[in-house]
C-alpha cells in the first residue's frame, strides 16, 4: 500500500511511521501547553482549602477576585473542578457552574483523569447526586454573587462621592 501526500509517496510502513511522529509531535505540543499554562499559584491553593474545608465565604472571595480562576490548573493539572469532586462540595461545583465553568468536563489532568473521575472512580461519593444537589444550589450562589456585586458598587459609588467632597466643604 503506498499513500500519496502531495510531493510524498508513503508507503505503509512510512505512512505508519509519519502517523507514530505526528502522534508524538501533538502529545507533545499538549504537555507544552499544558506546562505553560498549568502552574501552582497561592490562589489555587486557597482554593484548594477552601474547598477541602468548606468555606463557601473563602470561595465566593477567591472567585469574585479573578474570573479566570474557575479555569486554572495547578502544577499537576487539576483544579477547582477535580477538588469539588474529590471533597464532594455541592457548592463549589454549584459557584463553577454559576461562574460559567463546565463541572462535567473530559479536560484531563497531569494523570489523564477527567476532574468527575475523582467522585466516579471513588465508591463513596454518588455523582448524581451530587450534581443534582449542586444543581439546587446555583440559584442561591448566583443571588448571593450579584448582591456582592452590588454591595461593591455601592461601595465604589460611596468612595467616589467622598473624593468628590474634597478639602473645599471643610
Amino acid at each position: 500500500l503506498k499513500l500519496n501526500i502531495g510531493p510524498f509517496l508513503l508507503s505503509r510502513s512510512g505512512s505508519q511511521a509519519m502517523f507514530r511522529f505526528l502522534a508524538f509531535a501533538l502529545a507533545s505540543h499538549r504537555q507544552i501547553l499544558a506546562d505553560e499554562s498549568w502552574q501552582d499559584t497561592p490562589i489555587l491553593t486557597s482554593l484548594w482549602q477552601a474547598t477541602s474545608s468548606k468555606d463557601n465565604d473563602a470561595i465566593d472571595r477567591l472567585l469574585d477576585s479573578s474570573e479566570s480562576v474557575v479555569l486554572s490548573r495547578s502544577g499537576d493539572g487539576r483544579g477547582l473542578a477535580w477538588w469539588a469532586w474529590e471533597f464532594q462540595n455541592d457548592y463549589v461545583l454549584a459557584s463553577i457552574m454559576v461562574n460559567g465553568g463546565d463541572i462535567l468536563s473530559e479536560d484531563e489532568d497531569e494523570a489523564g483523569k477527567a476532574a468527575m473521575a475523582m467522585c466516579t472512580d471513588n465508591p463513596d461519593c454518588n455523582k448524581d447526586a451530587l450534581v443534582q444537589k449542586a444543581k439546587s444550589l446555583m440559584e442561591d450562589v448566583k443571588r448571593r454573587k450579584e448582591q456582592r456585586a452590588a454591595d461593591r458598587e455601592k461601595e465604589d459609588f460611596d468612595d467616589d462621592e467622598d473624593e468628590e467632597l474634597g478639602d473645599d466643604e471643610f
